[in-house]
């Protein structure tokens, strides 16, 4: 990860790199597996922050690999975080997870979310709802992205990759909407 020497001049030449370092291993995480599934979901569900932050135990499927949002945390200017819904009224919505990232998220599940349904699948440090910049600061995201040669990359942007994935693997337009405007 920290040996990508390229300087990418768009935001899809970046996930494109991002993705070909991921299939290769190279962008894999020994250090704190505890955000590799947060990452991966995010990026392959097209889940934003508030939407990926908020899931529970009970709104990921792995036996029928789907992924339901039914809410989203909001971080208001105060500092507080709200549970609403999400951003419009089609982010509610059943999104389908590739078999490839199941593993992934079986074991993050045992090790780390509570086993009661209505438990956070990625708590913050004291069990609450994680916030961006607990996130940041606990990953030091900032510091990998700049190292993997991927520097301005956004939580926000996985979301991105994960639609233009769907679309190069074939997905109509009628998929790619429902998997959240």
């Amino acid at each position: 990860m920290r040996t990508h020497p390229e300087i990418f001049i768009t935001r899809a030449e970046a996930e494109r790199a991002l993705w070909k370092m991921g299939t290769g291993g190279k962008a894999d995480s020994t250090q704190d597996r505890r955000f590799r599934a947060m990452v991966l979901l995010a990026t392959f569900a097209s889940l934003r922050w508030g939407e990926v932050s908020a899931l529970r135990r009970m709104d990921v499927d792995l036996d029928a690999r789907t992924v339901r949002v039914r809410v989203a945390f909001v971080e208001r200017s105060s500092g507080g975080l709200v549970l609403g819904p999400p951003k419009s009224k089609a982010g509610r919505r059943t999104v389908g997870i590739p078999q490839s990232i199941i593993p992934i998220l079986r074991e993050h599940m045992d090790t780390y979310v509570k086993d009661e349904p209505g438990s956070l699948m990625f708590p913050g440090a004291k069990g609450g709802p994680i916030r961006r910049s607990g996130f940041d600061s606990r990953t030091r995201w900032v510091d990998v992205v700049s190292d993997m040669g991927l520097p301005g990359l956004h939580f926000h942007d996985l979301r991105h990759t994960g639609n233009m994935l769907a679309a190069e693997s074939g997905a109509g337009l009628k998929d790619l909407m429902a998997r959240g405007p």
